[in-house]
């Protein structure tokens, strides 16, 4: 990796692979943005140089996510095709999304930083303060909170660091997201964040050969894997002492309301609350990420494995709020049309999962859109989505 002065960066800076502290430490993911708050972080530590492997991308984002040089990642001041109250509330979804691109970067690395550090230091069998991790869990709630269009930031955004820690905190955004869907309280909200960032630490006691192991597992790597939850109850209530209404997130997150689950093959009255919303949330990061043994699931086919295949693993309900909320075919991925158009879904139609919102960007020739084009496909009948495809064919 080579070299790159503190002093040659400036907020928006981008490069094509991740951007590192050290040799193990990320500052930023690939293509993600450096904001003014990670310079002023560096400054203040005397940090003068970073590394990388990657190359500077050009047109560089200023702090509310649009290009110096060119649109923001979702082309918001493109012109509009339709000049009308639906197209304007269309662009209104994607222009939020853009606006509160920055402020996601951040939450997710501070959540991702504060994660790997601690993690790691558990795995030494050093033991950090709960503090710090209720002031990440605060922001995350708020963040959720206040951004309806946090799904189409979680899907489009890449992050290159360990797979555990990264696991985690898509896991937690999109389990504080299920909860808000919920209408839980605020201070309910900060309680399955920091449940949720602590559900996976069992896992640091799983040897990597087992843990990233590309073939079938043997009968004792899977007890091996199967011990980490209690590993983790253990470490929560007695080394850094989380209250056992959290910790039993840890427990208890790979139970199944079927009984099938494990450790302890509990039935779903026995699974607390913010279990459910956790599990829900953890099997479906898990699907749509890439892992030694199998490439990442599309959304779609995670969420359609989650309501049919899957479906007495979990809390029926809260699946039934997960998929109205997101749609079959997830607000923030990638779908192709009936008519040979490309898109990308930015809103759902409650109660009809298969016919969402879609922002156009390529025609059905795959040139990409010069205009900002929108379909219903609730009133657009004629329209249907052939399939869904990856976020890397929408542009």
């Amino acid at each position: 990796m080579r070299k790159i002065p503190v002093y040659d960066l400036a907020p928006g800076t981008k490069f094509t692979k991740s951007v590192y502290l050290d040799k193990d430490t990320v500052l930023v993911g690939s293509k993600q943005p450096i904001t003014q708050q990670d310079l002023d972080r560096l400054k203040q530590f005397g940090i003068s140089f970073v590394l990388t492997e990657g190359e500077p991308i050009l047109g560089i984002e200023d702090e509310k996510g649009q290009s110096a040089t060119g649109p923001g990642l979702f082309d918001t001041n493109l012109p509009m095709m339709q000049e009308d109250e639906y197209a304007t509330r269309c662009k209104y979804i994607l222009d939020r999304a853009n606006s509160n691109k920055v402020e996601f970067n951040a939450v997710f690395k501070d959540a991702f930083e504060l994660v790997q550090r601690t993690y790691r230091s558990a795995s030494e069998g050093k033991y950090t303060e709960i503090r710090e991790f209720r002031e990440v869990a605060e922001r995350i709630a708020d963040h959720v909170k206040n951004n309806p269009q946090l799904p189409i930031l979680l899907l489009s955004h890449s992050h290159s660091g360990y797979y555990l820690y990264t696991h985690v905190c898509y896991a937690t955004f999109f389990s504080v997201l299920l909860g808000n869907y919920l209408e839980f309280s605020r201070p309910k909200l900060i309680d399955l964040a920091l449940a949720s960032l602590f559900a996976d630490i069992g896992m640091v006691t799983v040897p990597e050969e087992v843990s990233e192991k590309k073939g079938a597992l043997t009968e004792l790597d899977q007890k091996t894997i199967k011990r980490h939850p209690v590993t983790g109850y253990q470490i929560l209530t007695q080394r850094l002492k989380l209250k056992n209404s959290l910790a039993i997130v840890s427990l208890q997150h790979h139970e199944a309301m079927d009984g099938s689950g494990y450790p302890q093959k509990i039935l779903a009255n026995q699974v607390e609350e913010l279990t459910r919303v956790y599990s829900i949330a953890d099997q479906f990061t898990s699907m749509i990420s890439a892992r030694p043994y199998r490439p990442a699931l599309l959304p779609y086919d995670a969420m359609r494995i989650m309501i049919s295949e899957n479906v007495n693993r979990y809390d029926l309900k809260m699946v039934r709020l997960f998929l109205n909320k997101l749609s079959m075919f997830p607000i923030g991925s990638g779908v192709s049309l009936s008519d040979g158009r490309i898109g990308i879904v930015i809103d759902s139609n409650r109660d009809k999962p298969l016919r969402p919102i879609v922002r156009v960007t390529k025609d059905m020739d795959g040139n990409r859109l010069k205009m900002l084009v929108f379909v219903d496909l609730m009133q657009d009948l004629n329209t249907f989505i052939q399939k869904a495809i990856p976020f890397s064919q929408i542009y």
